[in-house]
């Protein structure tokens, strides 16, 4: 196996220092929906670097792993341990990891905040952030664009929608099973530049409840939560293993027709993020049942991926959700100018 960091500088107490600041501002990004941590990755110029090290997880570096750990008591295995590691680039990817998860928890509490007090106006913001990365996937398609190519933009914004309206029903709710799921979609779109992952989380009804569960490790002492964290991240990791080579090879063989399918499931994602929405959180609970109550509760976690669309009442309304989205379009061309700068 070829060593992911074969081609890079080594990793110093001072440049790992940088990886973290650089995995911190990739840490911003993950948490917000509609900005691309694969956009910022670029951007930072480590997405090469990034790309070279999660290819080199695969199944079998995967086993070969787990047996040097069993057997770390022995001289061989230890020194095949430390080899793995060198080859998976560990200290890019730890520093990377450290600095994205600062900020990702930090700012778990902030958005959060935002999303329940102020839900319009944040999620006019994500569509502002939105729109510009629409040119990402469109770009990569080259100027040759086939109208058969072109047509799988529809079942894009269809898959979307129809995910979106079906959690209006059922919910995503705090399952192991739609926790699993969410970590292996999700982190595959966190690596495509230009298409978020926390834009798939909202899609699916988990992004706030993603945000409850990091508060939750921070402010107590919450195994359940600890539970539901540590199997999305089992998600992430068979994501990486598995769908990301997926998206890969559907990349490579079918370039267009997926670029055009990924721009379908970011127009789509304006149905969820229209600002105008009907919200439950004004609901009187304090006459239902405890257990009532709290799947109520449950479900206006997830209300800005659930609830229904509506027109706004006012000018005054249409007004400050414009200004909020065009302070969105203004952050998400600032960063595509500085990429521009840098590449």
């Amino acid at each position: 196996m070829e060593k992911a960091a074969k081609k890079y500088k080594k990793i110093t107490p001072v440049t790992g220092l940088g990886t973290a600041f650089k995995g911190a501002l990739i840490g911003v990004a993950n948490i917000i929906p509609g900005v691309s941590g694969g956009t910022f990755a670029l951007i930072l110029g480590i997405y090469e670097r990034l790309l070279d090290a999660l290819h080199a997880i695969n199944p079998s570096f995967i086993l070969e792993l787990i047996k040097s750990i069993v057997t770390f008591h022995k001289k061989d295995s230890r020194k095949r341990f430390f080899e793995l590691l060198e080859e998976l680039d560990f200290l890019f990817l730890a520093c990377l990891g450290v600095g994205a998860m600062v900020t990702i928890l930090g700012l778990s509490f902030l958005i959060d905040y935002l999303l329940v007090h102020q839900p319009g106006l944040t999620l006019s913001f994500f569509i502002g952030l939105i729109i510009p990365s629409i040119a990402v996937p469109w770009k990569m398609m080259g100027k040759n664009k086939q109208a058969l190519q072109l047509f799988w933009i529809i079942p894009g914004i269809a898959l979307t929608v129809g995910v979106s309206l079906a959690f209006g029903k059922i919910g995503g709710g705090s399952s192991l099973i739609w926790s699993f799921l969410t970590g292996a979609i999700a982190i595959s779109a966190m690596i495509l530049p230009g298409i978020s992952g926390s834009f798939v989380m909202l899609v699916m009804g988990q992004y706030q409840n993603v945000l409850r569960k990091l508060q939750a490790i921070q402010t107590s002492l919450d195994l359940s939560a600890w539970l539901w964290l540590a199997v999305f991240g089992a998600g992430c990791i068979l994501g990486l293993v598995l769908f990301a080579r997926l998206l890969g090879f559907l990349l490579k063989h079918k370039r267009n027709a997926t670029l055009a399918f990924l721009i379908g499931l970011i127009l789509g994602s304006f149905w969820i993020l229209w600002p105008f929405k009907v919200y439950d959180a004004e609901l009187d609970l304090t006459h239902i049942s405890a257990e009532f109550r709290e799947r109520v509760a449950e479900k206006q976690d997830i209300r800005v991926a659930t609830a229904p669309n509506k027109l706004p009442d006012n000018a005054q309304e249409v007004i400050f959700n414009l200004v909020s989205l065009g302070a969105g379009l203004v952050g998400a061309l600032g960063m595509n100018r500085l990429g521009k700068e840098e590449s």
